[in-house]
């Protein structure tokens, strides 16, 4: 089976940078809540067949603090 989304990190320029694919919306969601918690930061999934975001972590100003608000926007 083909993986049908990609999941991304913005760099410190707002870049997007391929982490990995995920072969469905459940496990994408998993992997960005488990990739932001081992390393803060903005990240998002997005379709392969459509092209568009869909799950993405609250854009933060660059928290300095171990608390992290992991809630997705999905």
């Amino acid at each position: 089976m083909k993986p049908a989304y990609d999941i991304f990190r913005k760099d410190l320029l707002g870049t997007p940078v391929w982490m990995e694919s995920v072969q469905d919306i459940d496990t994408a969601k998993l992997r960005l809540t488990e990739l932001a918690r081992r390393s803060p930061g903005e990240y998002f999934v997005a379709s392969q067949e459509t092209q568009e975001i869909v799950c993405e972590t609250p854009a933060h100003y660059f928290d300095l603090v171990i608390k992290v608000d992991l809630s997705l926007n999905c």
